[in-house]
């Protein structure tokens, strides 16, 4: 495993690429370390194609969704796919998590899981009802520091890999369009693997949890938003030109999907307060 670490804003992140083995699966590891002082900050988090498993070391954040209360999320959660802006984060006190990010359809490979029962939503992981997903959080919980951490994961990943499914057609489309932001044909693509479109869209949509379409879109979005926070000087009509938009509009439109709102607005909705409720 390589690893790298830095620290922005005050948050120490430490992060590790999976064996070479696993890369089909796990796209890595990371740690993020802060202690928020003050009255901490609220964190909105946008329709997005990142699917893992967040395991919390000290307390858990507290979580709202959909405008409601803040409440301490599970000490382990799987995230799925998302497609519309439903929660905050509330950030204050000393932070430590420890996430898995897998591949489009590497959680579904790994644990047989249909995907559309996680999207949109942070699931507790011994809610499954799969007695592994609870192995591996002991797995990495057990382990003294980041590298041992990650080096446990990697290990027990690697053992479930070896019993799960080999890849597929539909876990090489997903990866594609994580990697190159594309949009391709469905038809097309129906076509190449002698399958109809339903079949794809069908088989798509079991192993990744968003429609093959919708997916692209929110990955082409969170490469948008990722873009804007390593370069906030950037204009969203350079942005939207640089990410295969028709126009800025084009953009705008997708930004009202997947966070309710403008770009900027967006942006702005990160805000310090002393009271979550």
């Amino acid at each position: 495993m390589s690893r790298q670490d830095h620290q922005v804003a005050g948050v120490i992140v430490q992060e590790a690429r999976p064996s070479p083995s696993l890369r089909t699966v796990v796209r890595g590891y990371r740690e993020r370390t802060a202690e928020a002082g003050g009255p901490g900050f609220i964190i909105p988090l946008p329709g997005r194609p990142a699917q893992f498993l967040e395991i919390y070391l000290d307390a858990p954040l507290l979580v709202s969704l959909d405008g409601g209360a803040f409440s301490p999320a599970a000490e382990a959660v799987v995230v799925g796919p998302s497609s519309r802006h439903r929660a905050r984060l509330f950030v204050t006190g000393r932070v430590a998590t420890f996430h898995i990010e897998f591949e489009p359809t590497g959680f579904h490979r790994l644990f047989g899981i249909s995907m559309p029962q996680l999207v949109d939503i942070a699931t507790p992981s011994d809610s499954l009802g799969s007695r592994v997903i609870d192995d591996l959080v002991s797995a990495v919980r057990l382990a003294p520091d980041f590298a041992a951490r990650a080096r446990a994961a990697d290990d027990w990943l690697a053992h479930r890999l070896a019993r799960s499914r080999p890849a597929e057609a539909v876990d090489n489309i997903a990866r594609l369009i994580r990697r190159t932001m594309g949009a391709p044909s469905v038809a097309l693509l129906a076509q190449r693997l002698e399958i109809s479109p339903r079949q794809l869209q069908r088989r798509f949509n079991e192993q990744v949890g968003l429609p093959l379409k919708l997916y692209a879109r929110t990955v082409r979005f969170d490469a948008v938003l990722r873009a804007r926070e390593k370069r906030p000087d950037i204009s969203w009509t350079e942005l939207a030109h640089c990410y295969g938009y028709f126009d800025q509009a084009h953009l705008l439109r997708d930004a009202h999907s997947f966070t309710g709102m403008a770009p900027t607005a967006f942006e702005q909705e990160s805000l310090t307060m002393s009271d979550p409720s």
